[in-house]
Order: structure tokens, then C-alpha cells, then sequence
């Protein structure tokens, strides 16, 4: 768990800052999810047209015993692009604020 303590010189204050930081870290788990619902189109598409799992193809990626086609490095790019999305959107999931 990740706290975010605000201190303030009035509890209105105090307040307003709560407010917009809930509003702010609400706007970008918003953003990173639909992020991540675009990726995730996007690695169906490749796991249908290959037939097999995305954690599948990048675990041959990393090893080298995939070919340099262009659908190859849109894929990788795209599963990392997942990965990296999905780490954030965890990441903000936990966050608490604490007056």
C-alpha cells in the first residue's frame, strides 16, 4: 500500500487538496484502464491471427526464436506497452490518502 498523507494549514484546505488529488489519481486510473482495454484489442488481434497467448510469443521474443517481421516488433511493443500499462493502473489501485 502506498499512503499520500496531506497536511494543511485549515482542514478546508486540507479538504480541497483531498478532493483534487481523488479526482486526479480517479481521472488517471480512467485514462491507464482505457489504455489498457485499447492494448489489450490489440493483443487479441495478434493471438488470433498467430494462435498463441502474447506471454507466449514474448517469452520466444526475449529468447531471440522469433523472426523480425513487422508484426513481430508491433507485438512485442505492444505486449510491453501492456505490461508497463498494467504495473501503472496496480500501482494507482493502491494508493490511499490519508488526512
Amino acid at each position: 500500500m502506498t499512503q499520500i498523507s496531506i497536511s494543511s494549514s485549515t482542514a478546508q484546505k486540507k479538504e480541497n487538496v483531498n478532493t483534487l488529488l481523488h479526482h486526479a489519481l480517479h481521472r488517471e486510473q480512467s485514462v491507464l484502464k482505457r489504455s489498457l482495454e485499447k492494448t489489450l484489442e490489440q493483443l487479441s488481434f495478434f493471438e488470433k491471427k498467430y494462435n498463441t497467448s502474447s506471454k507466449d510469443f514474448f517469452r520466444q521474443y526475449q529468447a531471440g526464436t522469433t523472426d523480425d517481421s513487422d508484426d513481430t516488433i508491433d507485438w512485442a511493443g505492444e505486449y510491453q506497452m501492456y505490461l508497463s500499462i498494467k504495473e501503472q493502473v496496480e500501482n494507482l489501485e493502491e494508493v490511499e490518502v490519508c488526512l
